[in-house]
């Protein structure tokens, strides 16, 4: 059972990372969010008091730049990370330390606001995929499970009821393998929900966060090795000949991943 037990790795590689991204969002939602509470107390010009905007540059600073991961994940100094986050009007204003207007103010807000919405968004559809993922794993470990109670000597050696028995077992694991590679696809198409005003490629969620890994499908990977694993105990054990629906299954996740 060594495909499957490579397939439950990659999975674990796959929910690390999926946890590690949720913790990042989170806290750049979060970040976000403080950073909102600033601009919101905020005093606009009035004669020659009131805010500048280099008060909320250094509030900026200390919220959204100072989460644990800023540095690893985008590594930029502050200029292009207030033109990555707000329009470039806010973003020059910011860093001129020019007085907030009433204008400046609502804009920022209203930035600062989609930023946030952004970031929970993605945090959904990040939830999604993690629970997608454990769905995946739990039915590969149910199937090893189910393999492992089967017998090791040859099927033929077997009393009939016996074989139909076994025979059965593997058919039906087979199936539920089928079925929940059809239902991770689906998923995998859905993924345009991460912003849906944005045309997003639908496996760009696969591409952001499994690319360090051998494949951009650890999920669909997975259930591919554990589906061969099942024909090549079947087959062997029977002496028929499995390539074709090996072949078959293989096929169908290039298939998926194109």
């Amino acid at each position: 059972m060594a495909s499957m037990e490579r397939g439950n790795n990659i999975l674990e590689q796959a929910i690390t990372l999926v946890k590690q991204e949720h913790s990042c969002i989170c806290a750049e939602r979060c970040a976000f969010e403080t950073f909102r509470e600033s601009v919101s107390r905020a005093r606009t010009t009035t004669g020659g008091d009131g805010t500048r905007t280099g008060c909320l540059l250094e509030a900026y600073k200390e919220t959204v730049m100072s989460t644990p991961d800023f540095e690893a994940a985008y590594d930029e100094p502050v200029s292009e990370s207030l033109e990555a986050e707000f329009s470039q009007s806010l973003a020059n204003a910011l860093q001129e330390n020019e007085p907030v207007t009433q204008q400046f103010k609502r804009n920022l807000l209203v930035e600062t606001t989609a930023a946030i919405e952004s970031r929970t968004r993605f945090k959904q559809a990040l939830e999604a995929e993690h629970e997608s993922i454990r769905a995946v794993q739990k039915t590969v470990l149910d199937i090893e499970d189910a393999l492992q109670d089967l017998p090791t000597c040859s099927l033929q050696c077997l009393p009939f009821d016996r074989f139909v028995d076994v025979w059965e077992t593997c058919e039906e694991a087979v199936e539920r393998c089928d079925r929940r590679s059809e239902q991770r696809q689906h998923h995998i198409t859905e993924q345009r929900a991460i912003d849906e005003r944005a045309n997003v490629d639908t496996h760009a969620l696969n591409a952001y966060l499994y690319d360090d890994l051998e494949t951009r499908f650890p999920a669909l990977h997975a259930l591919a090795e554990t589906r061969r694993c099942i024909e090549q105990y079947r087959g062997g054990a029977t002496g028929l000949n499995s390539h074709t629906r090996v072949g078959n299954c293989e096929s169908g996740l290039e298939a998926s991943s194109n």
